[in-house]
């Protein structure tokens, strides 16, 4: 009895606290549905202050080619795998999109830095998209400062860009950009079945410049990179999508055209450069072409094919390590019309002689034969003194006085002040005193040059038609008129050569016929 009792009594303890313990799940499942009721209730009366919770944005954007009716545009319309940049301003940080072209539409991406993110914009934010298309930049990445964006490489080429407002509406962003090539850019396309992108080559000419994009700011503002005026072009392969009749893939090369050649029949001298330069180089004139009639039209020339082209291969640019007003210069290994670099026989190495301001070699040098006035007081060109003739003001020759352009063609011309005197002050002068070539051996001094160098023989002077020569002198001459030695606009600058040493600037009258050294930048 005493058992059972115990019993009953451990068994009712046992269920008061069985009913104790269902009463407490009881009580915790009512609350947790009352919280989870009022929250569904309040859902959509609860304010969102939070930028950054607006995770998903849809992009509904498409982009126009400027290009679709022109025909000189080497690219007329978008090819799948093509990329535009879109940057935004009015966002919480720095962020772009990227849209991608598939062969039929575009696709956008949200993106910071190679992070897939919010962009954190809200509902009826608004703001202003700067969209920039790389033709050969599909692959490159975009890094952000905090106040502007780059591009993890320079490409010197045309680009496309355009602008458009924004405003956020439920939740999406929708417009097209009209996409234009920027002011002042002109294509060029040399056809070439073998094209490689392991292929160095470069398009020059006196009248266009290469130009990049170095950074965009917040505010949408594209900086450009600062390239010296008339420097190379970078040659990119590019096969085009839709081709000529006989036409394949081939260089693509752009850059800017300046101001005063647009829209104006102007003559110009092409350059390439296959290999750099001590690679091989064509040259290919131009007359009256007039390139540039504005965005709205095609401005691609198709060159012709460089078995057409003047190949130039005695004249060899020698890189002795030396930079003027930011500009490489490269010096020719021989003499213009010259057949040898020397040391050599010295009838090989002295080239030919020319007056000041002319293009062509002649029996005699007087003034009464010189081009650009009859005495050294009645001057009809190159003249800033009242006294002296005509006065046009010019003290540098043009380049269709300049020898060297003329009988080299493209970028070859003859050394400015500058030039001489830069060589002068990095380079050793070594007279060789060899009977048959006397000269001076011109060494750099620039680290990582030394072993390079060119030989300036002492090929004496043309004064009437003698040839003033005792094999101990030679003269060379400058561009440049120069003003610092004394008012006579009769005379040029030139390098003089002695046995004894060199000196620059020296002066000599314009008529005389002196030794032509080239250059190239």
């Amino acid at each position: 009895m005493g058992w059972e009792t115990k019993k009953i009594w451990i068994t009712n303890k046992k269920c008061k606290e069985d009913i104790k313990m269902k009463k407490s799940l009881i009580i915790l499942a009512t609350i947790a549905f009352t919280l989870v009721s009022c929250s569904k209730e309040n859902a959509d009366i609860i304010p969102d202050d939070n930028p950054d919770s607006q995770t998903s944005i849809v992009f509904n954007l498409t982009a126009k080619h400027p290009d679709g009716s022109a025909t000189k545009a080497v690219k007329t319309g978008w090819e799948s795998g093509d990329v535009i940049y879109v940057f935004l301003n009015n966002v919480v940080a720095p962020k772009y999109l990227k849209m991608s072209y598939d062969g039929s539409a575009w696709n956008t991406t949200q993106m910071n830095g190679a992070t897939e993110e919010s962009l954190g914009l809200v509902e009826d934010a608004t703001g202003t998209m700067r969209a920039v298309y790389l033709p050969f930049g599909n692959s490159l990445t975009v890094g952000a400062d905090g106040t502007s964006f780059t591009f993890s490489e320079t490409t010197y080429s045309y680009y496309l860009t355009a602008t458009l407002d924004y405003t956020v509406t439920s939740g999406e962003v929708s417009g097209a950009f009209e996409m234009a090539i920027p002011d002042g850019y002109v294509q060029f396309f040399l056809d070439d079945a073998s094209a490689s992108s392991s292929t160095e080559i470069e398009l020059r000419e006196p009248h266009l410049t290469p130009q990049g994009i170095a950074s965009i700011a917040a505010d949408g503002t594209i900086i450009h990179t600062n390239v010296a005026h008339g420097a190379p072009l970078k040659g990119y392969v590019y096969d085009k999508a839709v081709k000529e009749t006989g036409e394949s893939k081939g260089y693509l090369f752009s850059g800017i055209l300046e101001t005063g050649a647009r829209n104006t029949s102007t003559n110009y001298d092409f350059t390439v450069v296959i290999g750099g330069w001590e690679g091989t180089y064509y040259a290919k004139a131009f007359t009256g072409k007039t390139w540039y009639r504005g965005a709205s039209e095609g401005r691609a020339l198709k060159m012709p094919a460089l078995s057409g082209w003047t190949t130039i291969t005695n004249y060899q640019p020698i890189d002795l390590g030396c930079d003027v007003d930011g500009k490489r210069i490269y010096w020719s290994s021989r003499n213009l019309g010259a057949t040898s670099d020397g040391p050599a026989n010295s009838s090989t190495t002295y080239g030919n002689y020319f007056a000041w301001g002319e293009t062509k070699s002649k029996t005699n040098y007087l003034w009464s034969t010189y081009a650009w006035g009859s005495a050294i007081d009645e001057l009809t060109k190159y003249n800033y003194d009242n006294n002296c003739g005509t006065v046009d003001g010019l003290t540098t020759l043009e380049l269709t006085d300049d020898a060297a352009h003329e009988k080299l063609h493209g970028i070859w011309r003859m050394p400015t002040d500058a030039e001489w005197t830069a060589l002068s002050n990095t380079t050793d002068f070594d007279w060789v005193p060899d009977d048959t070539n006397k000269g001076y051996t011109v060494t750099s001094r620039i680290a990582g040059y030394t072993d390079r160098y060119i030989f300036l023989p002492a090929a004496g002077y043309m004064w009437n038609d003698e040839l003033r020569k005792d094999a101990t002198e030679g003269r060379y001459w400058s561009s440049s008129l120069g003003t610092t030695m004394y008012d006579e606009p009769g005379a040029a600058n030139y390098l003089s050569l002695q046995s004894s040493g060199h000196t620059y600037p020296s002066k000599g009258e314009r008529s005389n016929g002196y030794s032509v050294r080239p250059v190239s930048e």
